[in-house]
């Protein structure tokens, strides 16, 4: 199941770690780690630009003038009520992507079967120019993949946008948990907007990353396809341990940090409003 349990995400305050492995994985070669990766302070810091910075600062300064005024203390049925809105609202969203991925070639996905790989293989010289092909391989490359991109991009926005519906809707309930959610709602807020930029230029690095895995994939495939290449030879890519099962794997894998990524996120500030809301 792609929607991993709260306890399981081992997150730091403002990185995940499921994320940074499937970035990892995306890499051609070994990553260095940064300086101070391990130090919230530095993370903020590498997260925001100079704009963000001062859009935090003055976000920050504002947050004691916008104290709300003394509420009731929250029910029981109320810190229980966000918290599994949240994880039903996540639960549903992981149930959704685990059947995209349990069978990800149907035919709304329009990914390409072995005869529409053959063709585009055969239609752009791909094959009769090995072993040299360089451009008409990429030129197949770019083509086969169009699909498969369009997948793991569209698995991606759902992931964006669901959870931050669900970020707007769970506000008006954290708020209303008592003044210390409502400061930390806001602190998340601000804290948000400040790294938004980073934060998606990261995410936006995540399917052209897996277009050069895939690319790379693909040549391998064809460079050990025989000099007379037949249906059955392309078909064989479809099989159990064959490389596109790893690339379509490997795509999975990416779609469940960005989601472990998101969640995270949500819980540990559902979490922490409700823990911090009197009783």
């Amino acid at each position: 199941m792609l929607y991993p349990g709260a306890g399981s995400l081992g997150r730091g305050p403002l990185t995940s770690r499921p994320l940074a492995a499937a970035v990892a994985a995306l890499a051609e070669g070994p990553r260095a780690s940064r300086p101070g990766a391990s130090d919230p302070a530095a993370v903020l810091a590498g997260l925001m630009d100079l704009h963000g910075s001062v859009s935090l600062a003055r976000e920050l300064s504002l947050l004691d003038r916008r104290a709300a005024p003394p509420a009731p203390p929250a029910s029981d049925e109320a810190r229980a009520g966000v918290r599994e809105l949240a994880a039903d609202r996540l639960g549903e969203l992981a149930e959704a992507l685990d059947h995209v991925f349990a069978a990800p070639f149907q035919r709304r996905n329009r990914l390409p079967d072995a005869e529409a790989m053959l063709a585009i293989l055969e239609q752009t010289g791909a094959l009769s120019t090995r072993p040299r092909a360089g451009r008409e391989l990429a030129s197949a490359a770019g083509q086969i993949w169009e699909p498969f991109g369009e997948l793991a991009a569209r698995s991606l926005g759902r992931i964006r946008l669901e959870t931050r519906a669900l970020r707007e809707e769970l506000a008006p309930a954290l708020r209303a948990l008592g003044p210390g959610a409502a400061r930390l709602e806001q602190l998340d807020a601000a804290i948000a907007s400040a790294t938004q930029k980073r934060r998606e230029r990261a995410l936006g690095e995540l399917v052209p990353g897996l277009a050069r895995c895939f690319a790379r994939g693909l040549r391998a495939a064809v460079a050990a396809l025989p000099e007379e290449v037949r249906l059955e030879h392309v078909a064989a890519w479809f099989g159990q341990g064959s490389w596109l099962g790893r690339e379509l794997q490997r795509m999975e894998l990416v779609v469940q940090a960005a989601l472990a990524h998101e969640a995270g996120r949500l819980l540990a500030l559902v979490d922490g409003a409700v823990a911090g809301a009197p009783a």
